[in-house]
């Protein structure tokens, strides 16, 4: 392991992400997360990987999805099955809707997002926004996905995943990494780089907790290979810690 990477792994982006993740861990230990998205969220169930986790690593994630193909924040809201699951109560309540990387679909993605994070506080949630990334064909699109995901979480002074930042990540460092399935959805492994990113925000680690030995239950909880283990780990933790310049 990487001296280097282990003291910075340890912090956590406590800097970055104090202010917003530091309410999440005051959570009781059973943290009560709903998914609401499409199929980048069911596809290879990146839910129940957070809640493998959380086990692996000795807390508790009780999950559960509102995702259905295709489908967009306003489509949710117009569907009204999202809506009646957020006012059952959670933690919790994780957005995900496409890329958005568009000025139009980043203006949609923001206005869907103050409305759920209203609807969200009201039930004693607190709302959390999924930053996905563009299909493989559209890789360069991905510092809009960034910007536009940035921008819907302070909109709602929400949590932000930077799962798609710590996708750039890992494909700047392999860019022959099998993240994606299909040119859209994530692959095994890309699903496991989303579900440590999502795990990490939601559940962090003090310096006296991330050590060897976290990383080690982490990356066997997710069957992680062992010549990808720290390229992952330094992904997601440098997307929580580090965030991206962008132009």
């Amino acid at each position: 392991m990487n001296l280097r990477h282990m003291a910075r792994w340890a912090i956590l982006g406590l800097a970055a992400i104090l202010g917003t993740t530091a309410a999440l861990a005051d959570a009781p230990k059973a943290m009560r997360i709903l998914f609401v998205g499409n199929s980048l969220t069911y596809t290879n169930d990146i839910p129940d990987r957070v809640a493998k986790l959380a086990k692996a690593l000795g807390r508790q994630a009780v999950v559960a999805a509102e995702a259905y193909p295709d489908f967009s924040l306003d489509d949710h809201w117009r569907d009204g099955r999202a809506l009646a699951a957020i006012r059952k109560g959670w933690d919790v309540v994780v957005l995900q809707q496409g890329p958005s990387s568009q000025a139009d679909s980043r203006a949609q993605l923001i206005a869907d997002a103050k409305r759920f994070a209203k609807v969200i506080r009201e039930a004693g949630a607190k709302p959390v926004l999924w930053m996905v990334w563009p299909s493989q064909d559209r890789v360069r699109d991905f510092p809009g996905v960034i910007t536009s995901y940035r921008m819907a979480a302070e909109a709602v002074d929400g949590t932000l995943l930077p799962v798609g930042e710590a996708w750039v990540r890992a494909l700047s460092a392999d860019k022959r990494l099998p993240l994606y399935t299909e040119q859209v959805h994530a692959s095994s492994l890309g699903a496991d780089l989303a579900a440590l990113t999502i795990y990490l925000v939601l559940f962090p680690a003090g310096p006296q907790e991330f050590d060897e030995a976290f990383v080690a239950k982490a990356a066997k909880a997710l069957e992680l290979p062992a010549d990808r283990r720290d390229l992952m780990f330094d992904a997601a933790t440098r997307a929580i810690d580090e965030p991206m310049a962008l132009k």
